[in-house]
This record gives structure tokens, sequence and C-alpha cells, in this order.
């Protein structure tokens, strides 16, 4: 390993695992990755955006609890080609020191209690996860705890206010979600306000026009809130908007990309599967002012095909990294959009689900780094409907 590395874990570490590499050479091997995987569709890619901040730019970051035979604990990440086993961290550099010194706090706590950690193999245990979130234009702050909700491992009153003690931050967000796993039955998640704030907020500005966003503990948002402005203003600069522009922004999460396009089309009607994103997506479109928005709760796919729907001048893809299922894309086709700007954090499936799409050329193809020292890379592709 070369000097270039800033992080001490980086040689067991599965996350920044590039570090070493200098970040010019990160960027065209990103390049490299995005062209090869659109090669067949023999459109030019456009420069990688670079990222500002290489450092510190992460505002969530999930840590979990971990034991072996011999009761040893760990609180951390995932040590790479391990199958689950975890690595006490002691620091990570691609978000703010607040997120180590948090984690050593709480290993503290952990270390004062007889709490166990949950094993996903015998199913024993209490202590799942710990998730902590930072908005990087607010400075705010939400942990949360997140336990496995067996009644014989139960978690006490007791334990849940040395908890937020040991935490020592009384103007933090502090959260209890229950994960609770009953063979043969779908696994229920409930949520418990501990202390603080019931929400954080952050700010973005696209286009110029500023935006807030309410953010609760397991909704998603971009986890790269400079680049994620610089991913939409770019998005919302590569296809064609109007006021009379109807656009479908399927895999919403929070709306973010949807709501910073509303004040420039005719109408956005969003669709998330998540019920708290949805909450916070109507939440921040009333905070926005913004009333052009239309946010239903379900599948994308059976949302789709179970009503009857204008055709769309443009839809939103941003879907999970295994991209699009079945259902959604079959569905699309049906929707037949004069263009699709699809956004994607793992190009490889986006480029499959675009092969499969009929009736579309590719307009322009941008990827954007959104998480220097990783493998990782995000990529907008606009298609236009061929006539």
């Amino acid at each position: 390993m070369t000097n270039c590395s800033k992080c001490l874990h980086v040689l067991e570490c599965g996350g920044c695992s590039v570090q070493d590499i200098a970040y010019a050479i990160q960027l065209e091997q990103k390049q490299a990755l995005v062209a090869s995987l659109f090669a067949p569709f023999n459109v030019p890619v456009r420069p990688i955006i670079p990222c500002k901040n290489v450092w510190h730019y992460r505002n969530k970051m999930e840590f979990s609890f971990s034991q072996n035979k011999a009761g040893d604990r760990f609180l951390g990440l995932i040590i790479k080609s391990s199958r689950g086993k975890v690595f006490n961290l002691q620091e990570c550099h691609l978000a703010s020191p607040w997120f180590s010194h948090t984690l050593l706090q709480v290993r503290k706590w952990w270390d004062e209690t007889s709490l166990r950690a949950f094993n996903f193999r015998s199913g024993e245990g209490v202590l799942r996860n710990l998730t902590l979130r930072e908005s990087k234009r607010t400075a705010q702050r939400l942990i949360m705890l997140t336990v496995s909700g067996d009644p014989n491992y139960p978690i006490h009153r007791s334990q849940l206010t040395s908890f937020v003690e040991a935490v020592g931050d009384p103007s933090a967000s502090i959260f209890l979600r229950v994960q609770q796993c009953i063979k043969g039955q779908p696994t229920q998640f409930y949520e418990l306000h501990l202390s603080g704030p019931d929400h954080i907020t952050e700010e973005l500005e696209v286009l110029g026009q500023p935006f807030t966003f309410k953010i609760s503990p397991t909704s998603f948002f971009q986890p790269n809130t400079v680049q994620a402005e610089n991913l939409y203003t770019e998005a919302l600069k590569l296809v064609n908007l109007s006021k009379e522009t109807h656009v479908w922004d399927l895999y919403c999460g929070t709306a973010t990309i949807g709501m910073s396009m509303a004040p420039h089309v005719r109408k956005v009607t969003a669709i998330e599967l998540n019920p708290h994103a949805v909450f916070d997506a109507k939440a921040n479109a009333e905070a926005n002012n913004i009333t052009n928005i239309e946010i239903i709760c379900g599948d994308v796919g059976k949302v789709l095909k179970g009503a009857s729907f204008e055709t769309p001048d443009l839809v939103i893809l941003d879907p999970p990294r295994m991209g699009l299922d079945p259902l959604a894309l079959e569905m699309l086709q049906t929707l037949l959009p004069k263009q699709i700007l699809y956004i994607s954090c793992n190009p490889e499936t986006q480029a499959k689900n675009i092969t499969a799409l009929k009736g579309y050329a590719i307009q322009t193809i941008q990827p954007v780094d959104q998480f220097p020292h990783t493998r990782h890379i995000e990529n907008i592709v606009v298609l236009t409907r061929l006539l």
C-alpha cells in the first residue's frame, strides 16, 4: 500500500478501497468503466463531473454491532471479503469527525452494559446497527439505534436513557428502531423517538432555487449533499422542461429531484414505496410551497399498472442498485414518455435496463463522482423516444 492512504483501516475496510490511488486516476478509471458499459450504444460519454470535497463528504453512515464466540465486541464496518465480520472502527475520513467521535461514545456505552450484539445466524442478541446522519448545511444531527425486538433479549428504558446520555448531544435527534423478524412473517419495523427534534433538515440549491428538505431516520437522501446539488443541476440542464411539461418521478424517495423540477414544469407526479419517505416528501412540498406535485405511496410497477394516466413528457428513474423491477420496466414501455432521465448508482444494471427498453435512443451519458475513494459512480442517462 502506498503512502497515499489516509485511513488506518484501509487494509481491512471494504469502503474507500481505492484511496491509495490519486484522485485524478480514480476519475479516469470511473470514466473508463462507464464508457465500457455503454460502448454497445455507440454514444460518447461526457467527461465525469468530479467531487470538489473528496473527504468528509458523506452525510450518513451505518455501523454494525458484532460479537465473536469469545464474547469480544465490535462496532464499526464490515471487513472486506469476510462474510459479515466487523472491525472496531476508530476513524473514517469519508464523514466528519463527529461520526467517529459518536461511534466511540456508543462503544463505551455498550461496554458498560450486558447487551449482546444480534447474531444473524442464531437470531440471538439485541443490538443490530447504529445509523448516524448529519446535515451539511444546517449542522443538525440524527442518531438511530436499531435493535432486534426479540422479547428474549430486551433493551430496558434505563439502558436507552444511558444511551442518550452517552451520546452527549442534547440537540441531536435520537431514535430507537425495532427490526422484528419472525419466521414465516414479513419483517416489521417500529420507531421510537427518544430525544431531540423528530427530524433534521437539509438545504439544497438547484439552478439558483433554494430548497429545504425534512429527513426522517429511515428516509433516503443523497449521501453527498454538495455533489447532489451538482447532480440535480446537471440533470435539469440535460432535459426539456417547460411550463407544459408533466414529469413522473419514479422511486422518488423524498422527491428531491422532482421538487427541484417543480418550479420549471406544469406538474410532477411522484411514486415511492417507503411510507416514511412519502410522509417527508409531502411535508417538504408544503415547506417549500410546491403545489404542483402529487406524491403517491406504493410500488412503482403496481401503481402504474393499477391506474390510467396521461402520457408523461418526462419520466425520472432513480431506482435502487438492483435497477428496475420487471413490472416497472414493462409499465415504462406502456407509459412511453417523450424523455426518460435515468439516474443510477449502478451503471451496470442501468445499462441492462436501457438495453431492454425498446423505442428509445440515448441522448446523453453523464457520469458524476459522488463517492471519491470508492469504486462507486453515479451516472445520468437521458433517453429520447424514437418517432
